[in-house]
C-alpha cells in the first residue's frame, strides 16, 4: 500500500540530488520511494541522533501563548460554527 506526502520544493531537490549520486557511484538507479525506505530504515537505526537535531515541539510557533483579540467568545459554540 502506498501513500502520498508532501514535501517542500527544497526538500525534493534534496532527495532528488540523493538519487542521482547514488546512481553516479552505483551505476545502478533507485526509485525515489527505495531512496525514502532506505532514509528511514536508517533514520530507526540511529533515532537517537535524529531526536537530537529536530527541534522540540515547543520551539514552534503553533505552541506559543495565544493572544487575546478582546473578543468575547463562548466555548459551547465551537461545533456549531465549525460544521453548520
Amino acid at each position: 500500500m502506498y501513500t502520498s506526502i508532501k514535501v517542500k520544493d527544497n526538500t525534493k531537490r534534496k532527495l532528488d540530488t540523493l538519487q542521482s549520486k547514488f546512481t553516479l557511484q552505483t551505476g545502478r538507479k533507485i526509485s525515489l520511494q527505495n531512496l525514502l525506505d532506505t532514509i528511514s530504515d536508517f533514520a530507526l537505526q540511529h533515532e537517537k541522533e535524529i531526536i537530537k537535531k529536530l527541534p522540540a515541539l515547543k520551539d514552534d510557533p503553533a505552541w506559543s501563548k495565544a493572544i487575546d483579540w478582546g473578543e468575547e467568545t463562548d466555548a459551547s459554540k465551537v461545533d456549531e460554527y465549525l460544521y453548520n
